[in-house]
């Protein structure tokens, strides 16, 4: 008996120890608030925008409305797919919203509203966050800075704006772009001590990012899906427009695609104030699907030619076939989906490419020009779907068969 009491107090004290150790660490190497964000969000969520700081981007002063032909048909079409356990799920997709804890499901075609759901508790005037379709603005936004002439080209080394990486002007924009620099990121480790915590929770992300000069070759020139890349585009941006991001996407976009209701980026930090590129745009659904609308129309919207459309073309698609080892040991791995600046796409049935913006919990912006299609769908979680992109895809052969 004597024994076991000693058995059992050695492994509490070991316990107690190893957990005094993590937390001292953290707290030497690590800013207070980062290890207090860790420990009472413990994850990201999708309300995260009422516990970030953030700048408000001011809606349009000449907003855009869609004109409605709904279908009720489109509710009852039969969404087939395979959950995360690999098991074949079959039900009507009104019945799909729901049950996948999506708060919004809006379906354009020909710029007009076909399909309109909202879900779980959300309405038409809910916030949603955008988690990594950010990443796909901010592809936008760098084309709109060559544009402007704030940026050369995209071919630059990151160097002439960001002088901290001397040594390193082999890295351009465009590696950024493509997520295939080869500055080391590491998504997932031990507790919080790993990158994806840092690049998410960091009250200085740019101190994080302009502090990160790890190169490694162990890429070697493949996709490796990085979140210091978004936030030295960010830092990028900042330098040559002289504006936040938040004011450069007002005055650029937002303004101009008939936004209806405010938007705002989260930021950092009240003191760095620096714009979460990585994740952090919060918005109405029937804003950010304006976003679709823009480009399936070449960069022109609401009586404006807002970004033109070459930037389009060459941010968005990709060259199929895809070289399937460029992909090797990412999340898009056998998937024949290609990655170009910060936008996803694969060939379509109706020609052409689909495309496009992809966010943690299964946020997706999706346009399929050759159907004259956007569907945007945002939820708490992704509602153990394996494949949001195909069940897309597929929903849209079915929806375009309607004579609308």
């Amino acid at each position: 008996m004597i024994r076991k009491v000693k058995w059992y107090i050695w492994i509490i004290v070991t316990i107690v120890l190893f957990i005094s150790t993590v937390f001292t660490v953290s707290f030497i190497k690590f800013p207070p608030i980062f290890v207090y964000r860790i420990l009472t969000r413990l994850d990201s969520s999708v309300d995260d925008y009422k516990f970030f700081p953030s700048r408000t981007i001011r809606k349009s002063d000449q907003p855009y409305h869609y004109s409605y032909e709904l279908n009720p048909e489109i509710g009852n079409l039969t969404i087939t797919y395979r959950n995360n356990k690999n098991k074949e799920v079959s039900m009507p997709l009104m019945d799909f919203v729901n049950s996948t804890d999506s708060s919004s499901f809006v379906i354009v075609k020909d710029e007009k509203i076909i399909y309109e759901q909202y879900a779980n508790g959300s309405e038409r005037d809910s916030i949603n966050t955008s988690f990594s379709m950010a990443k796909s603005i901010v592809s936008l936004l760098i084309g709109k800075a060559i544009e402007d002439g704030y940026i050369k080209t995209e071919f630059q080394p990151i160097t002439d704006y960001i002088h901290e990486f001397y040594g390193l002007e082999h890295i351009t924009i465009k590696d950024l772009l493509t997520m295939r620099s080869n500055l080391y990121y590491e998504e997932n480790g031990f507790l919080w001590f790993h990158d994806g915590a840092y690049t998410y929770w960091m009250p200085d992300l740019r101190k994080v990012a302009l502090n990160h000069k790890k190169i490694t070759d162990k890429y070697k020139g493949r996709m490796n899906y990085n979140n210091y890349h978004p936030l030295l585009l960010g830092i990028i941006l900042e330098r040559s427009t002289g504006m936040s991001v938040s004011e450069y996407f007002e005055q650029s976009f937002w303004r101009f695609i008939g936004s209806e209701y405010d938007a705002s980026w989260s930021l950092d930090s009240n003191e760095t104030q620096f714009e979460k590129m990585e994740s952090g745009i919060n918005f109405r659904s029937i804003d950010f699907i304006k976003i679709g609308s823009m480009l399936i129309n070449n960069g022109y919207w609401n009586g404006h030619q807002i970004i033109n459309d070459n930037w389009i073309k060459t941010s968005t698609i990709v060259d199929f076939p895809i070289n399937v080892d460029d992909y090797v040991g990412t999340f898009l791995e056998n998937w024949n989906i290609g990655y170009g600046y910060m936008w996803y796409s694969r060939p379509s049935v109706f020609g052409g490419m689909d495309y496009w913006a992809w966010g943690k919990y299964d946020q997706i912006l999706y346009i399929s020009p050759g159907s004259n299609i956007i569907i945007i769908r945002t939820g708490r979680n992704g509602g153990d779907v394996l494949d949001l992109s195909k069940i897309i895809e597929e929903l849209i052969i079915k929806v375009n068969k309607f004579n609308i």
